[in-house]
C-alpha cells in the first residue's frame, strides 16, 4: 500500500516501498512537465556524479484515474534537509557550494532546458507580495511593511546569464544522510536556464551563517560579477521565505506545516542579518 509522503506546488508523492517514490501531477499539463523531468534526469546523472538524482524507473500513460500519468522513480538515499539540524554546518556548505558551481558550469546542449528568465522581476514580487498579505494577515510576519519595501526593491535583473539550474533548490529537496553530509538532490520539475541567484538563494534560505559562509568559498562566482549575483539571491531568499510563509500556513505537506513556517521565520532571520551586516563577497 502506497504511504503518501507530501503535497508540493506540482505533485503528490506517495511511498511505494523504501525504494521507490510515485508522483503524481496536480495539474493539466503535469504529465508532460513528468516526461521532460524524467529526460533531464538521464542527461543529468550522465555529468553530476557527486548526489544521487531520481533515477526514473518507469513513466505511466494517462487513463481515467491518473489523466496526467505518472511517474515512478528510485528513492534518494537519506532524508530531507527541511527541519533538521545541520551537525556540520561548513562541511556541507562547502558541498553544496561545490555542487551547484559544477551544475551551472554545465554544457547545457542536448539537456532540453529551456530559458526562464523575467527581467523585470515582476511576477516573483507579485508573487512574494501576496504571500506576504497571507502572512501578515493571520499574525505570522510581524514587521510586513519593512519585507515588503525589501520586495519591492527589485534587483538588476536585466543582464543575467542564463545557466542549467535546479530552480527550486532549497532544503527540502537537499537529501541529507546520517552524518548530515549531501546525498542527493530531488525535484527538478522548475529546471531551467536561468539565473543562477534563484539556486544560490537557497544557500541563504538554509539560515545558517556557518553553511553559507563555507558556500560562497566553495562557489567561485566571479565569472557572475560576484556581488550582482548575490545581491540578486537575497532577494530571491526573500521571496522564498515569504512562499514558505504561506505554504506552511496551507498545511499542504503532511506534517509539515510547522517545517515550513519555521524554514520561512529562519531565513527571514538569516536576511535580517544580512541585510544588516552588508556581507562582501570572498
Amino acid at each position: 500500500m502506497a504511504e503518501w509522503l507530501g503535497l508540493g506546488s506540482d505533485h503528490h508523492a506517495f511511498a511505494l516501498d523504501r525504494a521507490r517514490v510515485l508522483r503524481l501531477p496536480r495539474w493539466p499539463g503535469g504529465g508532460e512537465a513528468l516526461r521532460r523531468e524524467a529526460r533531464l534526469l538521464a542527461w543529468l546523472t550522465s555529468w553530476l556524479g557527486c548526489a544521487a538524482l531520481p533515477e526514473v524507473l518507469h513513466l505511466g500513460t494517462a487513463s481515467p484515474l491518473v489523466p496526467e500519468g505518472f511517474s515512478v522513480a528510485r528513492r534518494v538515499p537519506g532524508r530531507s534537509g527541511l527541519g533538521v539540524a545541520v551537525t556540520d554546518p561548513v562541511a556541507l556548505g562547502g558541498e553544496l557550494g561545490r555542487w551547484l558551481a559544477d551544475l551551472h558550469a554545465l554544457n547545457p546542449h542536448e539537456s532540453g532546458l529551456t530559458v526562464d528568465l523575467d527581467p523585470s522581476g515582476h511576477d516573483w514580487r507579485d508573487a512574494a507580495l501576496d504571500d506576504l498579505e497571507a502572512a501578515a494577515e493571520v499574525g505570522v510576519l510581524p514587521g510586513a511593511d519593512a519585507w515588503a519595501a525589501r520586495v519591492r526593491d527589485i534587483p538588476d535583473l536585466r543582464k543575467v546569464m542564463p545557466v542549467p539550474i535546479h530552480g527550486d533548490f532549497a532544503a527540502e529537496h537537499v537529501s541529507l544522510d546520517g552524518q548530515g553530509r549531501l546525498s542527493g538532490v530531488l525535484d527538478w520539475s522548475d529546471a531551467a536556464l536561468g539565473d543562477p541567484a534563484r539556486d544560490l538563494a537557497g544557500l541563504i534560505h538554509w539560515g545558517d551563517a556557518a553553511l553559507l559562509a563555507a558556500a560562497r568559498v566553495a562557489y567561485p562566482a566571479a565569472g557572475q560579477s560576484c556581488g550582482a549575483v548575490w545581491e540578486r539571491a537575497a532577494w530571491y531568499a526573500l521571496c522564498r521565505a515569504l512562499g514558505d510563509l504561506a505554504f506552511g500556513l496551507t498545511g499542504g505537506v503532511a506534517g509539515g506545516q510547522e517545517a515550513y513556517l519555521r524554514a520561512g521565520r529562519r531565513a527571514l532571520d538569516g536576511l535580517r542579518a544580512w541585510w544588516t551586516n552588508a556581507p562582501m563577497a570572498p
